[in-house]
């Protein structure tokens, strides 16, 4: 990559490296013991119409959910019963999806039971769940306190409605208050609120409302994300039969830029690209675990692992997984193993996501200073106004936070390398293309 090939917003969103990736043996994906466990739940009751990710949705899926529950329990006996990971307790549970709150009562508490009785949990273990204001219920809630659940990430993306029903979710304003009110009461004190930007027919000062009304909730973390646009989603479609349109970059940042604001001003941090914390509670640790080289097992459809440098994938489609978890308790389809050049390329695309990216931690892993090994690469940064850098400290600009994915690639050991969501049926690589 370039100077030009940082002029322009790149949407194709980084999310894990190596890029290229290929099929896998489950035994090889397991060398040393994990410290975090993420569960995938892929159902949703529909589709929101900026989503592309493999869901099954539906209005009845409980009958499916159980077979589904009776391959994830037996995934989960395989892995605890590896002996990298038997005995090791865990700091970091993160149940998402999907739509893990659309699980029935009696769903959810056996998918709480066969995490808590299969693993040890540490005293200060970080649970949590992400949620739809939809599906959220008291009970549910409870159930999730009782088996030791501590944070709740709640899917609200706006408090518009018009914009709500723009992007296809199935809930209100007025419903996303009284689901962070139910959190509230059910004693959860730790609470993540998702919201979007660069939403169709948002403007600047709808953003500001909508985090206003997000911070009235008393949230203590809010995840504040730009929309993509995915190909072959329903707001893709809309946009190329021209039914639809999206502010452009520059009102994209002033949106940001306004949010980011209001944030400091209500005492919020931001921490992460995507992220915003309240300064009296800790922050998020699952996501420093997955940006600061944490290690962690991924149970479920397309979930990932992450152990000592092996990256591996799950099986993509969920029939897959289905019958692989259930007949062999091993759903692994695809990985890589990186050498200590590529886990040092990892580390710097991932760890420059963090505010700020202390260059003594790669020092510490590395045994070598980053300037030796990625001196050009940071200095052309600099120099495009994406970082700067205060000591031993680094930290995104305005522009480098809306370029976040353009930096990532920067640090690609080829510029073909491509993105996976796994491999097909056929054995193909599945791409995600944002536009």
């Amino acid at each position: 990559m370039n100077v030009s090939e940082l002029e322009e917003i790149e949407r194709d969103y980084v999310r894990w490296y190596p890029a290229r990736i290929t099929a896998m043996d489950p035994a090889a994906a397991w060398s040393r013991p994990t410290m975090g466990l993420y569960a995938h739940i892929p159902y949703c009751a529909h589709r929101c119409h900026f989503c592309k990710y493999k869901v099954k949705v539906g209005d009845d899926l409980h009958d499916e959910m159980d077979v589904f529950l009776d391959s994830l329990e037996n995934e989960i006996r395989t892995v605890r019963q590896r002996g990298q990971v038997a005995g090791r307790p865990l700091d970091v549970v993160f149940i998402g999806g999907g739509t893990p709150s659309l699980l029935a009562p009696r769903q959810l508490r056996r998918l709480l039971d066969g995490i808590t009785s299969s693993f040890e949990l540490t005293d200060d273990c970080e649970f949590s769940m992400e949620w739809s204001p939809a599906s959220l219920s008291s009970e549910k809630l409870r159930l999730f306190r009782a088996a030791g659940g501590n944070r709740l990430s709640i899917g609200v993306q706006s408090f518009n409605d018009e914009v709500l029903k723009e992007i296809g979710r199935d809930h209100t304003a007025a419903e996303a208050r009284e689901a962070l009110r139910l959190a509230h009461e059910a004693g959860f004190d730790n609470i993540n609120l998702d919201l979007i930007y660069r939403l169709p027919g948002q403007s600047v000062e709808d953003v500001r409302r909508s985090v206003r009304d997000a911070l009235a909730c008393d949230p203590a973390h809010v995840s504040f994300y730009p929309l993509w646009i995915r190909e072959h989603t329903v707001l893709w479609s809309r946009l190329q039969k021209g039914e639809l349109e999206i502010p452009g970059e520059d009102v994209e940042q002033e949106m940001f830029e306004a949010a980011r604001e209001i944030f400091t001003e209500h005492g919020y941090e931001h921490y992460n690209v995507f992220d915003f914390v309240r300064r009296t509670t800790p922050r998020c640790r699952y996501t420093e675990l997955q940006w600061e080289d944490g290690e962690w097992v991924g149970v479920g459809p397309s979930a990932v692992t992450y152990i000592d440098g092996r990256h591996t994938i799950n099986a993509y489609s969920i029939g897959d997984y289905i019958e692989r978890a259930r007949t062999t308790g091993a759903a692994t389809a695809a990985g890589s193993v990186l050498d200590l050049p590529a886990r040092m390329r990892r580390t710097m695309m991932f760890g420059l996501r963090m505010n700020p990216f202390d260059t003594d931690r790669f020092r510490r892993q590395y045994g070598v200073d980053v300037d030796t090994v990625f001196g050009p690469e940071l200095t052309l940064l600099a120099e495009s106004g994406l970082i700067t850098r205060e000591g031993r400290l680094l930290r995104l600009t305005a522009e480098g936070i809306r370029k976040v994915n353009n930096i990532g690639k920067l640090f690609y050991e080829a510029p073909e390398d491509r993105q996976s969501l796994g491999l097909s049926r056929r054995g193909l690589p599945i791409l995600e293309v944002d536009r």
